[in-house]
């Protein structure tokens, strides 16, 4: 009987190339043996055919190359051998045990990895053979492991001229050792621009690849990169060597690949590195983890795909979810910038898979990798910098739009540190308010009050010859899609004198400006027929002019977010019809970015290059009272107290109470609901409780500024106030001490306790200790002997901790003193890192997210953050709080409309579920009665299983989900996830009582038959849940209807909501068009959710949240013809998630933080910027009364009385930011105007007053 021998592996090319070897040698009739290698990964199922496999086996190998293993298929095969004595070996690479069972001896593992370890066609032949002789009885003869270096230098000489080392050692040798970096280096890096190859001393470039693809001569790509590198002016360095060390064989890894080949004497000779590895270079332990920040060069990634080249440039999804995974999310760890795509997978004519040279994209490749290699040989004085500003809406009341940060004050010290640095400026601004003062006078994209004289200081022009002659040269798909959207080139945005019109102002080599509309303002219409369009010809002339024009060397793009890396394209791996790609092309993107924002960050990672810079969130803090809420405060405790000092006689105060309840419009959000007086109070009183000690900005970060003074205070006060993985929350142990829950102190606020004192006054001292103890601290210098000493003080001492709670504490303080403190303290870097980019150096990688929402390990800022795996989630935890999200909006629905709700609506977004690990993604999959399967150890979700009824206890809901492009593009395997979910739901034997999804999937599939659609495709298409922007674009277009004023009723908002949402995604599904559709699903909704995950980021402050959720609203209320239950889940604090209404949630904020002074102060601290958002602040409210109807009378006459007709903050308004009042006061008008909001005559009167003589101001200002 013929012998089996089987070898599994995880690598394609390994399989293949082993069953090449075998192939031949039983055509060459050198065995008679079955020797066969089968693929396998961590998503293999055990099946029959597995084990009919395994049964014949004379031997069996599993081959892991990567982490996550074993894997539960080799489990299963290992478990199967072990129960029938077969023999088998289990290896790993990043394993040095290796496991093996039933007569397989110590000699054999070494002898079977040295074969597969060293590599190649003789060694993969004699491994057969071996194995022949050794494990399946046959005579034959074979060579020991033949050994091939383990790392070493490729040579893919071009007649390169003299070794750059000699070069190297000449300039050392120089008198003049400053000649590198002055002109001499800067007329070099000139001619490089002009006649690269005339040069004799060029930058270094160190390529990193496999020493598989070096032993195997799959090199192609590799020498079609270098000859690109080496016609852009560069030297190449190729270094071939293993992923990581290997021990079993005494194998040297990358990194030191890396320390022998890019050093000399102890100093880094490469200028950049291109890594060609996938998966991450510092996940493996045997690697040196700071390998990459020792060598403090740019690491450029350059992706090979998996894919054919058709399959790459016709679709939309440049990467596909393995892709994704090995080429972009794990290599962002290490702190790498996407370089781009330099291959594709095709296969030679015995089948096996090679990597086919990307010949454009290696030249688009290659000449990123010199914008970043010269950077560090350019003399400051001599680089050219664009420092570029949001700008949206495109008016001059939003330049420096920017999420939580001062941008004018963060771009002056940015320059004031520039200049020190010796960048060449004619003049450095003071402060921000002149910096904006010079802006504004010139020619920006506000085109309400253009002048002439405006026009004539335009930074530059690109002219109608110079642009056409670069267009024609861009491919041919991008030409006709612009063509179509925006007529010939150069079309008609910024056109004057046969010139477009560059916005902005020059100061030495610094070019300051703001990035060009994106087109909706300027063809409304595309809102609603093209929301896929390209961008203008101007905003492609923009970045060509400071590309090509100006020369600008680098970019600097200011906070979160601008637009570029929205443009339409593919999701990863771009291509040259990539607008991202045709606008930015080889000019490396610095970019500081709010580091909580992380999904929108990994964006302009991903799709705009950039070396992002993570800045912290604004100044933090809680709400306390105010005005009628600290007078409302007083009534009620004074209620409480004569409740039980002088029963009877709190009616008179109760009286007042009331009274006071309905002038501040109270009732509207806490309905009393049939209450008696006293437990009606009880309520108030724990809401004000709770908004007193809301967290609140109180102002807005300033780039490389650490808080400090009150503000530090306020920064650690919010960072301990809940825990931190292992380290317990501050409030909470103080708590303890007094024998108390913090959340039931909250809970029963009105209550009075034992000593007399009411639970809230308890929860105020609870918190005035952690000030003191915080203040303590701060006063001491933040540092352990300032702990140690806080720990035996009179403070300390007087709150009588038992053992326990002592313990926590010093685990608190020794926090604050030794890790919070000293990473707030490297704000600092947030500027310096900006630099060290602009040099050309490593920027270490960070994680991104929320640092108060017990994510302090983000800290400090300055880093190049990154997201997650998105085959990590949701993680168990996030499944838990997922889980209690999705029952409490089922039983606050139950308890409003007494029955179950039979549909839900849920906007998703990347951001939200990178922060949260999934919390929004386990909330879906709960409502439909789906949980995840972990794998273990890894804790990768590796399946999904179907809840019984019995144990969920309730029918199983429909969800429709609304991604965000940037979540269709990010975790393209949850999508897929979710659509699996819906697909295990649909077709159980349950009744359509217990399975609303069964229920609806048949009635629409029977609809759909009806109106002729065959059986199947009827059932498919009625299975669709999951929903989303259209291919390559972004956003759901509400927020530019309303901005645009181009609509009139909610059915115009629905219409544009649905038209930009009506795409479907899954696995097979990338985006097809079903409006009719996604209409149906919209009818059916009971509730709409949309969840938010901390407290930096609000409802008001950004209109994303408006368009996404608040569009939601208005198309179900549009076509079902009823409002829907809309929740939001939030679970800043992960220990109590907590469920509100959007009206309550609305209300809660405009209470706890827009209204009160402690913010409105903050903000005026703040200038241009500040007045900024406060007018973003009143256009956010208004556009989700728009969608949602949220906003009261009395909400809008707060806005127009305390902010815009204010004496006070009109007149700071007027002088920093006219533009923002004049904003502010049209959106008001516009509001009443719309029958929104029924002003009182005498706020409508001083608003239109208002309107009127800002109009003429700023007239007057721009003449």
């Amino acid at each position: 009987m013929k012998k089996t021998i089987v070898i599994f592996t995880n690598v394609e090319r390994q399989c293949q190339r082993l069953n090449q070897a075998a192939h031949y040698l039983n055509e060459e009739k050198k065995i008679c043996s079955e020797c066969v290698s089968l693929f396998f990964n961590s998503e293999t199922g055990y099946t029959e055919l597995t084990e009919k496999t395994l049964l014949r086996s004379s031997i069996v190998f599993f081959l892991w190359q990567g982490a996550v293993y074993p894997t539960e298929f080799s489990n299963a095969c290992k478990h199967f051998l072990q129960e029938k004595q077969k023999r088998f070996i289990m290896g790993s690479s990043t394993q040095p045990e290796v496991e093996a069972a039933h007569e397989v001896d110590a000699a054999a593992l070494i002898q079977v990895s040295q074969y597969i370890f060293n590599s190649g066609t003789d060694n993969y032949r004699n491994l057969w053979l071996y194995l022949c002789t050794e494990y399946a009885g046959e005579k034959v003869s074979y060579l020991p492991p033949a050994a091939f270096p383990w790392m070493g230098t490729a040579d893919f000489s071009s007649a390169a001229g003299k070794s750059f080392q000699n070069e190297i050692d000449k300039r050392a040798s120089s008198e003049d050792k400053t000649a590198k970096r002055t002109s001499a280096v800067h007329d070099l890096i000139t001619s490089v621009r002009e006649e690269p190859a005339s040069l004799d001393f060029r930058p270094l470039v160190g390529i990193l690849f496999a020493r598989e693809n070096w032993i195997w001569q799959e090199v192609a790509y590799l020498k079609e990169l270098i000859r690109a590198l080496e016609a852009q002016g560069l030297r190449t360095l190729p270094v071939y060597c293993l992923w990581c060390d290997n021990i079993a064989e005494n194998a040297p890894g990358l990194s030191r690949a890396v320390k022998k080949y890019f050093y000399k004497d102890g100093k880094c000779i490469v200028s950049a590195v291109v890594n060609t590895f996938k998966i991450s270079l510092t996940l493996s332990s045997q690697n040196d983890k700071n390998f990459l920040k020792d060598l403090n060069v740019p690491v450029l990634q350059a992706y090979n795909l998996l894919r054919d080249y058709e399959s790459w440039w016709e679709s939309y999804t440049g990467m596909i979810p393995v892709e994704l995974s090995c080429n972009v999310i794990q290599p962002e760890v290490d702190g790498v910038i996407h370089g781009g795509t330099v291959s594709y997978k095709d296969y030679d004519r015995d089948g096996i898979a090679w990597y086919a040279p990307l010949r454009e994209r290696i030249e688009a490749f290659a000449r990123k990798v010199k914008k970043w290699a010269v950077l560090s040989y350019l003399n400051n004085e001599d680089k050219r910098v664009a420092v570029i500003f949001h700008n949206y809406p495109p008016t001059n009341d939003s330049i420096g739009s920017a999420q939580g940060l001062d941008s004018p004050a963060s771009v002056v010290l940015l320059l004031r540190a520039m200049q020190e640095a010796g960048y060449k400026m004619d003049s450095l601004p003071e402060n921000g308010k002149e910096l904006m003062e010079r802006i504004t006078a010139g020619f920006t994209n506000d085109r309400c009050f253009l002048t002439e004289n405006q026009i004539e200081k335009a930074a530059g022009s690109v002219s109608d010859e110079e642009y056409k002659k670069w267009f024609i040269k861009q491919d041919p798909v991008v030409q006709k899609e612009m063509t179509v959207s925006w007529g010939e080139a150069p079309g008609t945005v910024f056109y004057y004198n046969e010139t477009l019109l560059i916005p902005g102002i020059s100061n030495g080599n610094i070019y300051i400006g703001m990035q060009p509309p994106r087109g909706f303002g300027e063809d409304p219409g595309k809102i609603i027929h093209d929301p896929a369009c390209p961008p203008p010809h101007h905003y492609l002339a923009y970045y060509k002019w400071l590309r090509d024009t100006w020369k600008a060397d680098a970019v600097i793009h200011v906070g979160t977010h601008g637009s570029l890396e929205w443009l339409p394209g593919k999701n990863a791996g771009l291509s040259g019809k990539c607008y991202p790609d045709v606008a930015l092309g080889d000019l490396p993107d610095i970019y500081p970015y709010y580091v909580t924002i992380v999904g929108e960050g990994i964006q302009a990672k991903r799709r705009g290059s950039a070396c992002l810079i993570g800045h912290l969130n604004p100044p933090t803090g809680q709400a306390e009272v105010y005005e009628d809420l600290a007078e409302l405060e007083k009534l009620l405790d004074e209620y409480a107290q004569l409740k039980v000092q002088q029963p009877g006689s709190e009616t008179v105060v109760q009286e007042k109470v009331l009274e006071k309840i309905a002038v501040m419009h109270l009732e509207e959000e806490l309905p009393r609901e049939d209450l008696p007086a006293d437990d009606y109070i009880l309520k108030v009183h724990t809401y004000v409780e709770k908004l007193k000690h809301m967290q609140i900005r109180t102002g807005l970060h300033v780039l490389g500024c650490p808080p400090a003074g009150d503000d530090l205070k306020e920064f650690l006060l919010v960072l301990t106030r809940v825990e931190n993985g292992e380290i317990p929350s501050l409030p909470k142990i103080i708590c303890s001490a007094f024998g108390q829950d913090y959340y039931k102190l909250e809970e029963k606020s009105g209550e009075i306790l034992a000593d007399g004192q009411t639970c809230a006054r308890l929860l105020d001292r609870v918190w005035e200790i952690c000030t003191e103890i915080v203040t303590y601290l701060t006063e001491q210098g933040l540092t352990a002997e300032a702990g140690n000493s806080l720990l035996v003080s009179e403070l300390v001492q007087n709150l009588h901790l038992d053992a326990e709670n002592t313990e926590k504490l010093k685990t608190v303080v020794t926090f604050i003193t030794e890790e919070l403190a000293p990473n707030l303290a490297k704000t600092k870097q947030e500027i310096t890192n900006t630099l060290r980019a602009l040099d050309g150096e490593f920027i270490e990688p960070g994680p991104g997210g929320a640092p108060t929402s017990g994510r302090a390990d983000i800290l400090p800022t300055g880093r190049n953050f990154y997201g997650v795996d998105p085959y990590n989630i949701p993680t168990p935890v996030a499944w838990e709080i997922g889980k209690l999200l999705a029952d409490q909006a089922v039983n606050r629905f139950i308890k409003e409309e007494g029955h179950y709700p039979e549909s839900i609506g849920m906007v998703i977004w990347s951001d939200s579920n990178m922060r949260s690990n999934g919390q929004d993604i386990a909330e879906f999959f709960y409502l439909m009665g789906v949980r995840p399967v972990w794998q273990r150890g890894s804790l990768r979700v590796k399946d999904l299983e179907v809840i019984p009824l019995k144990e969920l206890k309730r029918p199983r809901i429909d969800v429709t989900a609304r991604i965000s492009g940037l979540f269709r593009d990010t975790m393209p395997s949850v999508v897929e996830m979710m659509e699996e979910a819906v697909n295990l739901v649909k077709g159980l034997d349950e009744s359509y009582e217990e399975n609303f999804i069964k229920k609806h999937v048949e009635q629409d599939a029977a609809d759909l038959e009806k109106e002729g659609t065959d059986k199947e495709t009827a059932y498919e298409q009625a299975s669709w849940r999951i929903f989303g922007c259209p291919p390559g674009s972004y956003g759901a277009g509400v927020a530019h209807m309303i901005e645009g004023k181009n609509w009139e009723t909610v059915h115009d908002l629905a219409d544009v909501y649905v038209r930009w949402g009506a795409h479907v995604y899954g696995k097979n599904m990338q985006g097809s068009f079903s409006l009719q559709l996604f209409r149906k699903r919209l009818a059916t909704i009971d509730i709409t959710i949309k969840n938010t995950d901390n407290h930096e980021v609000h409802l008001l402050n950004s209109d994303d949240f408006n368009a996404y959720c608040g569009g939601m609203n208005a198309a179900v209320h549009s076509i079902r013809g009823k409002m829907p239950k809309c929740y939001i889940g939030d679970s800043a604090d992960r220990a109590k998630a907590e469920t509100r209404s959007l009206g309550e949630e609305i209300r809660r904020v405009f209470r706890g933080e827009s209204m009160n002074p402690k913010y409105i102060q903050g903000m005026k601290k703040h200038g241009y910027k500040g007045a900024s958002d406060l007018a973003n602040l009143v256009a956010h409210a208004y556009g989700w009364d728009c969608t949602s109807g949220v906003l009261e009378d009395w909400m809008y006459e707060g806005f127009a009385k305390k902010l815009a007709l204010d004496p006070e903050i009109r007149q700071w308004m007027n002088e920093v930011n006219p533009w923002a009042l004049h904003r502010m006061a049209e959106k008001l008008l516009e509001a009443e105007q719309r029958g929104m909001w029924n002003a009182l005559p005498e706020t409508k009167d001083a608003l239109r007053k208002l309107y009127m003589e800002l109009e003429g101001e700023l007239e007057e200002r721009a003449e």
